[in-house]
């Protein structure tokens, strides 16, 4: 069994190549914690200034490591075998060095999950249009805070517009009946709908022309669909 001492230096190291292979930056001699800039180039700081870029820094490098080690866990696989695989394909490895950078200063654990199962499922299958759509889904993931997420939950319930609509069947959630659903997205609402329409997770489902936004009814795109099935996937646990 390997012992305590060397489990944590192996998880430091992860979480240093991680970093690194997402800014490109060399990895300084001196420990898999080590800083990648020298101590003398570093300006002269507060102890409490300093212990507070320190918690940072290393909060980071943890997010980092914890990208790979979901991705590994969610493929069955060690994290050598991950890295191996990011570093043999250039279009993976540009998606891993994306992920793990947004991955540094996302706060939501649901979101940073879900950001590792779009990564592992481009490893697993490395078509080119499996790629760009894990990419999709990625940026996606990245751009959405927890309103935006409820908001789609609740959006999951209207019925997409069709290429051939039934006048009798109605497509679509209006904004007001979107926030009688949830009604603590009331304040925010237009604001996380215009989010969710950017990042082509939501789309107009108005079926007839209308010009009063009030009027105008909305669901989950495709893409949103499958940007949702990722953040519900299942949490991955540990650290």
């Amino acid at each position: 069994m390997t012992s305590e001492p060397r489990r944590i230096a192996e998880k430091g190291a992860v979480d240093t190549i991680a970093a690194a292979i997402a800014t490109g930056a060399g990895i300084a001699v001196g420990g898999p914690v080590g800083g990648v800039m020298g101590a003398s180039s570093a300006p002269v700081l507060s102890s409490a200034a300093g212990m507070l870029i320190e918690h940072v820094r290393q909060r980071r490098l943890h997010r980092s490591g914890e990208v790979l080690r979901n991705v590994a866990r969610t493929l069955g696989v060690n994290e050598d075998a991950v890295v191996d695989r990011l570093i043999s394909d250039d279009g993976i490895l540009e998606l891993a060095s994306r992920v793990i950078l947004a991955a540094q200063d996302i706060s939501l654990e649901q979101k940073r999950n879900a950001l590792a199962r779009a990564l592992a499922a481009a490893i697993t299958d490395d078509s080119p249009a499996t790629l760009d759509i894990c990419g999709l889904i990625a940026k996606a993931i990245t751009g959405l805070d927890a309103p935006h997420i409820r908001m789609m939950a609740v959006l999951e319930e209207a019925t997409p517009l069709p290429d051939r609509p039934d006048d009798a069947i109605k497509y679509g959630m209006r904004l007001s009946d979107i926030v009688q659903k949830d009604p603590g997205l009331t304040d925010g609402a237009y604001a996380i709908l215009r989010q969710l329409i950017y990042l082509g997770v939501a789309e107009d489902a108005t079926n007839g022309m209308t010009f009063l936004d009030s009027s105008r009814g909305y669901a989950l795109s495709g893409l949103g669909r499958k940007v949702l099935e990722t953040l519900r996937d299942g949490p991955n646990t540990g650290t």
